[in-house]
């Protein structure tokens, strides 16, 4: 189903778990691993994000996980068990801990949404059982991401080439903006043009953030997609 190795481990991880059972939780498949997965997998990412705005629901989640059956209370019982690796910890804010599959550790995680309700996910949001955040839900998720931190070099503009690479129209764009700028107002747009600036006036940077997510497409066509987003500015 997917080519980079590590993508083939992370489905192999998704499909040990108990969709049923996060859907009834409204815990969406999100991050970037998903974007990367949902479009063309045109960057390597091996973590497992996940996002719930309900806060019945992460409750229900948080004790599940933190009880004796740790990641096993949402696998699947005809499903290959999932190695944890480490104590799963909770706190307001998440639920994480580690898992292996082969000889690769995942970082999981899922996170309660606080800043946005997330919206229903349609039939095709999803991967390999698991439902997904919608197309219009991973734009916003990016756009308040890159508020966060587009500044951190550390991050390589990961959130600002996600939301590239998904290549969203217009109309999707607006919409994303309009859902983030609920939460953090006018930055989402500011900091939307910051982001892509900052990549253009360095000299090799966006060649370096690719190198370390691993993208093969053409700079020019990266740097096309990113321009794009421009629109929504003008």
């Amino acid at each position: 189903m997917f080519e980079r190795p590590h993508h083939q481990w992370i489905a192999r991880a998704l499909s040990a778990l108990n969709g049923s059972l996060l859907i009834e939780n409204r815990c969406l498949f999100a991050g970037g691993t998903v974007i990367a997965l949902r479009y063309g997998e045109y960057r390597e990412s091996v973590d497992m994000d996940f996002l719930v705005s309900d806060v019945a629901c992460y409750r229900n989640l948080r004790q599940l996980l933190t009880g004796t059956d740790g990641i096993a209370a949402i696998v699947r019982k005809d499903a290959e068990p999932l190695m944890q690796l480490r104590e799963v910890r909770a706190d307001q804010y998440g639920i994480r801990t580690a898992i292996r599959v082969a000889d690769l550790p995942i970082k999981f995680e899922i996170v309660l949404e606080g800043r946005i309700e997330l919206s229903p996910p349609g039939s095709k949001d999803e991967v390999c059982g698991i439902a997904t955040l919608t197309s219009l839900d991973m734009a916003t998720s990016k756009l308040l991401a890159n508020s966060d931190r587009w500044r951190d070099d550390g991050v390589f503009s990961r959130d600002i080439i996600d939301l590239a690479m998904m290549n969203p129209t217009l109309a999707l764009l607006r919409q994303a903006i309009a859902k983030a700028e609920t939460a953090y107002g006018q930055a989402i747009r500011e900091d939307l043009g910051k982001a892509i600036q900052h990549l253009q006036d360095r000299h090799d940077r966006l060649e370096r953030c690719m190198q370390a997510m691993a993208m093969n497409l053409p700079k020019a066509l990266v740097w096309k997609n990113l321009r794009a987003l421009r629109r929504v500015l003008l």
